[in-house]
């Protein structure tokens, strides 16, 4: 057959030899980024068989799709070719005089490109039949014979592709294509070989990973149409002068803890450490807890280095970027199409920078499916792990693990946070395995701005022996003088009720929470914040919020009213008040002491609360920097309460037992569903949504109908499902019969009176 096969069909076909040197040339610039690191992790032999191997298998990965029945399947979709191409790969580059080792990588990495190793499929077509019957096993061999000489159609064309290019000198392909050999013997050496590999101890795991990670990397990057690996990053803005702090971490080099206040400059003092401790080309990983934090991050780094170096990768990464784009085009393919193409390049390894959730990190860790090209792209890389102190104690135990085995991929971290209590930083130096140095605001390091900085007193501390609904007078007195207030409850309930009281006596009371639906959320959250920072003009006197506040809102009131919660969430609380300075004499920040014990405790740890109260500084105390710090320390002495201890031991534990049981080029089912598990809470469609949902759905608007949706916890999800409220729809997703109000949020408590119309 005249002419070239194709690696892709579609508007517009990809030539199989394009794309084959299109992934070689991506796997040799990720080469030149990350050889230093290789180096510190490698012997000089391993490095040197990984970077041949890889560049082999890179141009051979695909040869298989030469045969004409694959050619006839990419012309023709109802046509199944069914078989795995990569078999016939591999089985011409066992065809090569090289050194066995490199043979061995290449090999391995071509084999396991799209599946794993134990893969049914992958194995019956390779000849390693379940059942080695003779007449199974001649009918497997007789199968590979028959897709093998297949490539006759295009053999002419794969000798002078294997001609054309050096490292492929030493195939040494036959006459006829059905003489290659059957891969059967190969695999049963390779799984003998990584039976008893331990992954992140033994080098010769790592050296077969970071093959079929950046294989696998490079074919999908390419396959994206992303040709270019990026490496160099632009130089950033510099500021006339740096603070004491952000110049001494902005000079150190390793592993680093810094301890400074919102509002101090730690995202500066972080990017120049990370740009200090980058040798070449390994990733820069910015770590925070919370999505709407990322989006606020990841807008600040794209600023800095161009958003085509900055990628975000969260769980609600599609969802962010396709409201962004559709309130700018107002069209839904359009807004789709954009938003999917920028996702799907933010999770490849293509950009320089990633701002994400640990849990992005984590998921490699816990082998799901290809976690060969996470770790791959983190081996080496910088981690600064940003508000350090926002993780409960499970979470914790897990980054304590996460980074154990990023020191042992040669990674270097950088822990952040406003307060760092002492056993917190005692646990990471622990994991760490290293000393790393501490970095912070020091009062006596001679220099103006920074005693300035530490003696300010942005709020001081109101106490009241009451519940928090009892001090309405108080807060609609406060809105009345012209204030702007913020008032945080820690439940979802209790908030809907304090902003129906509020709503009796005053206007310009908002509502924010996290049981709204996704839609009405953003558009809360767009007037609130768009009013406070000037841009709107709506009538924003009061927002009644629960823990979202903490973290979703760049804004700025006058005073809150708040019930008492632990230190952590209290200080971040405080911090959307008078966030800019714009009362130099500071305000004041009122906590209501009394609380239902019964109600709170499926909230927050009420050893902790006790704790936060007994360390507390006393009513009317200036709550400067030193005096928010000292109060962590007091309130975290004794470290975990022995309900976190238990906590922390339990996800400790079963994370080494994941770690433990990870091979090379198998991903670990039992971690996949484990850390799934992780995320306690569901999301349910309010039955008045209904008619809208099925209507999206029914011209395929997917991301407007999960707009409608509501997220609640495990526990509300268990009541509404005890009760026998929830129905599954066609498509998986579950609708509640509860009531929803546009103003209030999810009422799970109260049955919508309209379900029972529903057929």
């Amino acid at each position: 057959m005249n002419g070239e096969p194709l690696a892709k069909s579609g508007e517009r076909p990809v030539p199989l030899g394009i794309h084959s040197r299109q992934v070689a040339e991506y796997v040799r610039a990720a080469i030149e980024a990350f050889l230093p690191r290789w180096r510190h992790l490698l012997d000089y032999e391993q490095v040197e068989r990984l970077r041949q191997a890889l560049v082999v298998a890179a141009l051979t990965h695909d040869l298989g799709k030469a045969a004409s029945g694959f050619q006839r399947g990419l012309r023709d979709r109802k046509f199944h070719w069914e078989f795995r191409h990569e078999v016939l790969s591999a089985a011409l580059l066992l065809t090569a005089n090289m050194d066995d080792d490199i043979r061995t990588l290449a090999v391995a990495a071509v084999l396991t490109h799209h599946r794993d190793l134990n893969d049914p499929e992958l194995l019956g077509d390779a000849g390693f039949v379940p059942l080695p019957e003779p007449d199974i096993v001649e009918s497997a061999i007789r199968k590979f014979r028959e897709k093998a000489g297949e490539l006759q159609a295009y053999w002419t064309w794969v000798r002078r592709f294997c001609e054309e290019h050096p490292e492929l000198c030493r195939l040494h392909l036959p006459a006829t294509p059905e003489q290659i050999p059957l891969p059967v013997d190969f695999l049963e050496h390779l799984e003998s070989e990584t039976v008893d590999l331990t992954l992140f101890v033994d080098p010769k795991s790592t050296v077969l990973l970071l093959a079929r990670g950046w294989l696998m990397a490079a074919d999908h990057a390419v396959s994206a149409g992303v040709t270019e690996f990026k490496n160099a990053l632009p130089a950033p803005f510099m500021p006339s002068s740096l603070r004491p702090f952000q110049k001494r971490l902005g000079e150190h080099e390793g592993d680093a803890f810094l301890e400074a206040p919102t509002g101090s400059g730690k995202t500066l003092a972080a990017i120049f450490w990370a740009l200090r401790n980058r040798e070449r080309g390994e990733r820069i990983f910015y770590l925070l807890p919370y999505q709407a934090s990322i989006e606020v991050m990841a807008d600040t780094l794209e600023e800095r280095f161009g958003k085509e170096n900055v990628g975000v990768v969260h769980s609600r990464a599609l969802d962010y970027a396709f409201r962004e784009h559709f309130e700018r085009s107002g069209e839904y393919e359009v807004a789709a199409a954009q938003a999917k193409t920028e996702i799907d390049i933010n999770r490849l390894v293509h950009k320089p920078i990633k701002v994400a959730t640990p849990f992005q990190l984590l998921k490699w860790l816990f082998g799901i499916p290809r976690f060969e090209i996470g770790v791959s792209e983190m081996l080496g890389g910088l981690f600064i792990f940003d508000e350090i102190h926002a993780y409960d104690a499970h979470v914790v135990a897990l980054i304590a693990g996460m980074v154990q085995v990023l020191k042992e991929l040669g990674g270097r971290c950088l822990f952040m946070s406003a307060t760092f209590p002492p056993f917190l930083k005692a646990l990471l130096q622990e994991a760490l395995g290293e000393p790393a140095a501490e970095f912070g605001l020091k009062g006596n390091d001679g220099e103006e701005w920074t005693q300035q900085f530490l003696a300010r007193v942005r709020h001081r501390l109101r106490w009241y022996d009451e519940p928090l609904e009892a001090l309405i007078p108080a807060i609609v007195r406060a809105a009345e003088s012209g204030k702007r207030v913020l008032v945080v409850a820690n439940r979802v309930a209790q908030a809907q009720q304090l902003y129906r009281q509020l709503q009796k006596q005053l206007g310009g009371v908002h509502l924010l929470h996290g049981r709204f639906t996704r839609r009405d959320r953003v558009a809360k959250e767009k007037v609130v914040i768009g009013t406070l920072q000037g841009k709107d003009d709506a009538d924003v006197r009061v927002l009644v919020a629960t823990q979202v506040v903490e973290v979703s809102l760049d804004v700025s009131f006058d005073t809150i009213f708040t019930e008492v919660a632990p230190v952590d969430d209290l200080l971040q609380r405080f911090g959307r008040v008078n966030r800019y300075c714009e009362h130099p004499g500071g305000v004041e920040v009122h906590v209501a002491r009394e609380f239902d014990p019964e109600q709170l405790q499926r909230v927050y740890d009420l050893e902790r609360l006790k704790t936060t109260l007994e360390s507390a500084p006393p009513d009317g105390e200036p709550l400067t920097v030193e005096v928010a710090a000292e109060w962590v320390r007091q309130v975290y002495r004794d470290g975990w309460t022995t309900k976190e201890h238990k906590r922390f031991e339990q996800a400790r534990s079963a994370f080494q037992t994941v770690l433990q049981s990870m091979r090379p080029l198998h991903h670990a089912p039992e971690g996949e569903e484990q850390f799934y598990e992780m995320f306690q809470g569901a999301e349910v469609l309010p039955h008045c949504f209904y008619a809208e949902y099925e209507a999206h759905r029914a011209e395929k608007r997917y991301l407007l109908a999960t707009q409608l949706l509501v997220p609640i916890p495990l526990g509300t999800f268990w009541m509404l499902n005890n009760a026998g409220r929830l129905t599954l729809l066609k498509d998986g997703v579950l609708m509640v019969d509860a009531a929803y109000d546009p103003e209030l949020g999810l009422m799970p408590r109260e049955v919508d009176l309209d379900a029972n119309f529903v057929a």
